[in-house]
């Protein structure tokens, strides 16, 4: 068997990571370029969703808020009564249901929030990620439901690792795969979990999906389907909304 210098093979494992660096900063300058683009995307310091959310066991509506600070709030209503409110403000998690009596979240629960205030699309553009201490890392293409997609890793800051999928030809991230609970707080099982993203609309510059859909890849069970029935810039979102136990308010 030949032997190549150790010299040798070290320059070619740095092409090799070379190469695979550069696919991974062209294929994030091809979805930030399809979003909008990271100057629109950081010209919005806060967003307001209204979302619509169905699972198996429950209808509800949802106003969701969420800042570049990495804050983020989410009412939900039933026949527009508020039933339940989780928060994070940044550093920690708490809870409140219908009895207005506000609790602390776990440190998964607590990470869960703070982890959908990083992803790409939510408020922060793909290439914002590395600024902010998370890794964006190409691992190949491959083929999902009879489309190609070039597959992201992404790596949290705090460690949890998540999948992207980028559609070739729309280069927008219409899937994402992760192992995770999908409520850590209420059942902790963690199984594996996909979300597809489609219907994408363009609100103040940046494209955004306005239809979610998880699914457990284990045993196929469809799990939950997010509807956006609005999407608003805001200016900023009021300290005191972070507060533990502090009423639910419309911002202007």
């Amino acid at each position: 068997m030949a032997r190549f210098p150790i010299a040798l093979l070290s320059f070619f494992s740095i092409c090799a990571f070379a190469a695979a660096d550069d696919k991974t900063a062209a294929i994030v300058a091809s979805v930030s370029a399809a979003s909008g683009g990271s100057r629109a995307a950081q010209a919005i310091p806060a967003l307001a969703y209204r979302l619509h959310i169905k699972e198996a066991t429950y209808e509800a509506d949802g106003d969701y808020l969420v800042d570049r600070k990495g804050r983020m709030r989410i009412d939900v209503q039933v026949d527009g009564t508020r039933v339940f409110t989780e928060c994070f403000d940044g550093k920690t998690a708490w809870e409140m249901g219908s009895d207005g009596v506000a609790k602390d979240q776990s440190a998964d629960g607590a990470a869960a929030l703070w982890h959908g205030t990083q992803y790409p699309g939510q408020i922060l553009d793909i290439a914002e990620l590395g600024r902010r201490g998370h890794r964006v890392e190409f691992t190949g293409t491959e083929n999902v439901a009879g489309a190609d997609y070039d597959a992201l890793r992404l790596t949290m800051s705090d460690g949890f690792v998540t999948y992207r999928y980028v559609d070739q030809k729309s280069h927008f991230i219409t899937r994402g795969r992760d192992v995770r609970a999908a409520h850590p707080d209420i059942d902790p099982k963690k199984v594996e979990i996909e979300t597809t993203w489609s219907d994408f609309r363009a609100v103040d510059g940046v494209m955004r999906p306005f239809l979610s859909t998880e699914t457990n890849l284990n045993n196929g069970q469809w799990i939950q389907t997010a509807t956006v029935k609005s999407v608003r810039r805001l200016r900023g979102i009021p300290d005191r909304l972070f507060i533990k136990g502090a009423a639910a308010e419309k911002l202007p």
